[in-house]
């Protein structure tokens, strides 16, 4: 089975699960999932509505916006502190070694 779904190929599955939920016995179960079905095509549509227009001007489509930098005053007291910590070099937050992303960031250690 191939992952490389695109958005193209979820409209028509959504399309046809809008088709086959026309079928369902239960009125009010029907409703909702028409519903849903609905509104998931609804952002389908305006998403490549969205790409169409920046590819026109030829935006960036999807920018990553940096982290950032929490401060927090040196007298609170209540946070229990992480044993085996680095600093996130993104955010600057207290990192557990067990774990190989920031937890606060998602950032990913090398």
């Amino acid at each position: 089975m191939t992952h490389d779904a695109t958005v193209d190929q979820l409209q028509r599955y959504l399309q046809e699960q809008l088709v086959e939920a026309e079928d369902i016995p239960n009125v009010e179960q029907r409703k909702q999932r028409i519903i849903k079905l609905e509104s998931a095509l609804f952002e389908i549509i305006e998403f490549i509505k969205s790409v169409e227009e920046r590819e026109l001007v030829e935006s960036v489509i999807f920018e990553e916006s940096s982290s950032v930098r929490l401060i927090s005053s040196s007298d609170n007291t209540d946070e229990p502190s992480i044993t085996n910590s680095e600093v996130c070099p993104e955010c600057d937050e207290p990192q557990s070694s067990e774990f190989s992303f920031c937890q606060v960031c998602g950032y990913q250690r090398k």
